[in-house]
């Protein structure tokens, strides 16, 4: 009997989903047939407990009545998932209000504990925290020209950093560039080196650095080679680490006294004072192209610029050893420049006498006038005769006397 009433229902639900129901309308209760939710409210599974007899009509009045009160129901929960879905947003921006609440709560009540935690990490961290930062320390006091720390620092740490690690460091900062001024700190670093190993090891890795940022021209490769000549013995290291970088330098110098540009020559000179020493022999060595075409009274005029007198007296004797040994032959060319070398002579030897007047520089001063003597009928005083020439007719002779006088 039950299968019957199921098939019934069925029906009842086909033909109310095809046809419309007059008497619904009539009566004014909406059309269950406009709404498709009535699977969701269990028309289909949830059958009207309705009695049929065998061959007897069933009851349309109950039928439908079940059916409107299924209806009824589907649109009660259509009404409250709609208010549900309306008022969800709002509900879960409150709800999230209350768990930012709730946590800030937490938190609060949670930082003594974190002090803790925290205070615990970093006493497991402090093995290997402490030595990252005195690396970094040693870096910063390295770029910073602090190289007393940066010393102290290297020579302490128990895992300490090879030069090749340092220079890498460097190099790769993010905040910073290798300039002339970290050259030179890290020259004055590897001085203070107490091993010749560490500072070769140091040289090598700063020498392609070097290169890479343009620095060769510079006058720290002139530092670089006067520190690191004593180092390298071997052929190959020697001819990469010294001889190459430094004939670069060596040109560029070079090419400034061609051009008359003393500027860079005269700051080195007098800012570092010992290198300049131990290259100026090889820095003022002249060839003879160079020697017929350049305006030799304005190369001497160098001389006087030059504040330490071991330079003078060296760049002097320079001077006269090429006169010697490229115009022995032509006192003409002698008689237009020489003049102004006796000048700067004389202007040493004031300062000799004004420096105490040691024997030593003034056996040098004598054995320069002497060297005025160039060609084979010069006698001993033509240092003399160029020094009066000077002083009665100018630097550019007596021809040119009027000329200099209108300025």
């Amino acid at each position: 009997m039950v299968p019957q009433v199921a098939r019934l229902w069925a029906t009842v639900l086909l033909l109310a989903s095809l046809h419309k129901c007059d008497t619904a309308v009539a009566s004014g209760q909406p059309s269950p047939t406009k709404s498709l939710c009535l699977s969701e409210a269990g028309a289909i599974f949830n059958a009207p407990a309705i009695q049929c007899q065998p061959l007897v009509a069933c009851n349309k009045e109950e039928i439908m009545k079940s059916y409107h009160q299924l209806h009824e129901n589907c649109h009660i929960n259509a009404t409250e998932r709609l208010n549900l879905r309306e008022h969800f947003l709002y509900r879960i921006n409150y709800w999230q209000g209350d768990h930012e609440f709730l946590y800030s709560s937490i938190e609060k009540a949670h930082e003594p504990h974190q002090l803790v935690l925290d205070a615990v990490n970093l006493m497991q961290r402090r093995a290997n925290l402490i030595p990252e930062l005195n690396r970094k320390l040693l870096i910063y006091s390295i770029e910073a020209g602090r190289i007393e720390d940066a010393l102290l620092l290297h020579l302490t740490l128990q895992d300490r950093w090879t030069p090749k690690q340092i220079v890498d460091a460097i190099e790769t900062h993010p905040e910073y560039r290798v300039t002339e001024a970290v050259v030179l700190h890290l020259l004055e670093f590897a001085r203070g080196l107490p091993l010749k190993s560490t500072r070769a090891d140091l040289y090598k890795a700063l020498m392609p650095v070097m290169r890479r940022h343009s620095h060769l021209s510079s006058y720290v490769t002139l530092l670089y080679a006067g520190d690191a000549t004593a180092l390298f013995t071997a052929p190959n290291d020697k001819k990469e680490y010294v001889a190459d970088p430094y004939t670069i330098v060596l040109h560029s110098l070079r090419n400034q006294l061609r051009k008359l540009q003393f500027d860079y020559h005269v700051w080195i000179a007098n800012k570092y004072p010992r290198y300049y020493t131990m290259f100026l022999t090889d820095i003022y060595f002249f060839n003879p192209e160079f020697w017929k075409t350049v305006e030799k009274r304005r190369l001497v005029e160098i001389t006087g610029m030059l504040n330490a007198k071991g330079h003078r007296f060296q760049v002097i004797e320079q001077f006269l050893k090429f006169a010697k040994q490229y115009d022995n032959r032509d006192k003409y060319n002698l008689e237009k420049w020489l003049p102004t070398l006796a000048l700067e002579v004389d202007k040493l030897t004031q300062l000799v006498k004004q420096t105490g007047n040691h024997k030593n520089e003034l056996d040098r001063l004598k054995k320069i006038r002497e060297s005025f003597k160039i060609t084979y009928y010069d006698d001993r005083q033509m240092y003399n005769t160029y020094l009066n020439t000077i002083k009665n007719y100018g630097k550019f002779g007596k021809r040119y006397m009027p000329m200099e006088k209108n300025g």
